[in-house]
């Protein structure tokens, strides 16, 4: 089974992105597509391997216990011209399907013929059943649709000599263990079986074809065609990062390492690998405050008086104060400055008059204030100096 290209019908739908590493895996791939109440789905099919007919399965998951429908089309540009589906007009098949909230798939009514180099699209409205008006806030989970092959129709399970072959495949259940996602361990009986069924669709068996980059070797699994993958790589072919992780390579891939506290989820971009921050976070973890902020991960402003934009990151303490300006906060003057630099005073720092100004030859103060009753300067002398 494939998780096939989706693509948006309309602009109500998005994926979500999920991550395994705190909940059971029920989806493929990545995650989700979710729809809208009353918005569509296309899926793109052009990778069939045998003219035949084939299930339609939908794998999907509610977001509430409601009952949803989807009314489902498939059509293609390009008529049929196999002996096996020249016979069908994709574009007359639309039908109306019930997708129950306690399941998460559901085999469509209908199979459809399919056939190799045509490509077809299955377009599908999904909304809320028994209801006439359409809910902006309701939604749905699609996971992935999966063709399933109607093996009766295969060269050696036609006539009595394939009808122990048959038996045996619907004793052990063997193809309903790909309708649920992920699929089951296949039984030993039905690995034998499955892999008759591949080779016959695909004409023998296919070529491995792993990734020389993200796989151990160029051998792979005899059933399935799984590659032995490098670390945090995964696909069949190991050609792409797993969730939580970045940068596909020779070595493989890196955990994406985000901050619980500072990013939306565990995932990242999976060739920067910089992770989806929480407003006010920055970096490529999301584990540092944004610029003008610190005390990660409850960020808040520096407070600096208006004297300097950058503070600490863990202290606080204001970094680079202007304006002749001191202190955690930049909220005193320098030694021989004098004022009230406090945010909101109106006041500024000035030279002590002690006489002369700081930095010049001829200054003879260290420091100054205003006396509170008088509001005269009183310089503190440097050492041999005396005041009047």
């Amino acid at each position: 089974s494939t998780k096939l290209c989706w693509c948006p019908a309309q602009l109500d739908v998005e994926e979500v992105v999920r991550d395994s590493a705190r909940r059971m895996v029920t989806w493929t791939g990545l995650g989700f597509a979710r729809v809208r109440d009353g918005a569509g789905l296309t899926f793109r099919v052009d990778n069939v391997p045998y003219p035949m007919d084939y299930e339609l399965l939908l794998r999907y998951e509610p977001e509430s216990a409601e009952d949803w429908e989807a009314v489902v089309s498939v059509s293609s540009r390009v008529l049929p011209t196999s002996s096996r589906c020249g016979n069908l007009l994709p574009s007359e098949q639309m039908y109306r399907e019930s997708l129950p909230h306690s399941q998460r798939y559901v085999l469509l009514s209908r199979p459809f013929c399919f056939e190799p180099s045509t490509p077809y699209e299955v377009t599908m409205r999904l909304q809320r059943a028994s209801v006439t008006q359409r809910h902006p806030g309701a939604f749905i989970l699609i996971d992935s649709l999966v063709l399933l092959p109607r093996v009766s129709e295969l060269p050696g399970f036609h006539g009595a000599e394939a009808a122990a072959r048959q038996e045996e495949l619907e004793r052990y259940q063997c193809l309903e263990v790909f309708r649920m996602a992920p699929p089951h361990p296949l039984a030993q009986a039905c690995a034998r079986l499955v892999c008759s069924v591949s080779a016959l669709m695909h004409g023998g068996a296919l070529p491995c074809q792993c990734d020389p980059q993200g796989s151990r070797s160029s051998e792979c699994q005899v059933q399935g065609g799984q590659c032995e993958c490098k670390p945090h790589v995964i696909g069949r072919r190991c050609d792409r990062c797993a969730p939580g992780s970045y940068g596909f390579g020779p070595l493989g891939c890196s955990p994406c390492t985000c901050s619980p506290e500072g990013s939306v989820s565990q995932l990242c971009n999976e060739v920067s690998g910089q992770c989806q921050c929480q407003p006010g976070t920055v970096g490529r973890q999301c584990d540092q405050c944004q610029p003008g902020h610190w005390g990660f991960p409850a960020c808040r402003p520096c407070q600096c008086n208006g004297h300097a934009e950058e503070c600490d990151p863990r202290t606080g303490t204001c970094l680079h104060c202007r304006d002749h300006t001191d202190g955690r906060h930049c909220e005193r003057c320098q030694d021989g400055y004098y004022g009230n630099p406090v945010l909101g005073s109106g006041q500024q720092c000035r030279p002590c008059p002690c006489p002369g100004y700081p930095g010049t030859r001829h200054y003879h103060g260290s420091a100054c204030h205003a006396d509170d009753e008088t509001h005269h300067i009183v310089c503190l002398c440097a050492p041999g100096y005396a005041g009047e």
